[in-house]
C-alpha cells in the first residue's frame, strides 16, 4: 500500500464533522451517493440509505476523474471503479486499497447521481448538491 493510500485509510477512521451532500435529483425515498470533504484534498463517498455503513475515502483528484468518466459516459475507471449491474444499479470500489468495502447503489440512485454529476453538483472540495439531513 502506498503512503497516499495509507493516509487516506487512516483519515477515514477519524471522527469527521464535514457535512454530506447528495445530488438534487435524489429524493428521500430512493437514497443516493453522498459525498463530503473531510480534509483538504480528500473526498469521502458513502450511501444515504446506509449512513452508518462503510465509506470510501480517496484523493480528490481520483473523485474528479471518476466524475469525468460518469459525465462523459466512458468507463476508463482508475482508482474508483464502478461495475454496472443488470437491474441498472452499480457498485463502487476503491482499487487503491485492497479489501476496501464495496458500495452498492440502485438504478434510482444511479439516475440521481448521474444527474447530479452532469449538473456539476458533486464537484470540487465544496459540493453544491443538497445537504444530507442526519
Amino acid at each position: 500500500m502506498n503512503r497516499e493510500s495509507t493516509a487516506s485509510a487512516a483519515q477515514s477512521t477519524e471522527s469527521v464533522t464535514a457535512p454530506w451532500f447528495k445530488a438534487s435529483a435524489s429524493t428521500s425515498a430512493q437514497g443516493c451517493v453522498q459525498v463530503r470533504t473531510p480534509y483538504a484534498g480528500v473526498t469521502e463517498i458513502g450511501d444515504t440509505k446506509n449512513p452508518d455503513g462503510p465509506t470510501l475515502t480517496v484523493p480528490h483528484a481520483d473523485w474528479e476523474y471518476f466524475l469525468d468518466q460518469v459525465v462523459s459516459g466512458r468507463t476508463a475507471f482508475r482508482r474508483l471503479h464502478a461495475v454496472f449491474l443488470p437491474g441498472g444499479g452499480f457498485t463502487l470500489t476503491d482499487t487503491g486499497i485492497p479489501g476496501s468495502p464495496t458500495l452498492t447503489y440502485t438504478k434510482a440512485e444511479w439516475d440521481a447521481f448521474h444527474a447530479g454529476a452532469v449538473a456539476g453538483e458533486l464537484r470540487g472540495e465544496d459540493p453544491r448538491g443538497v445537504p444530507v439531513s442526519a
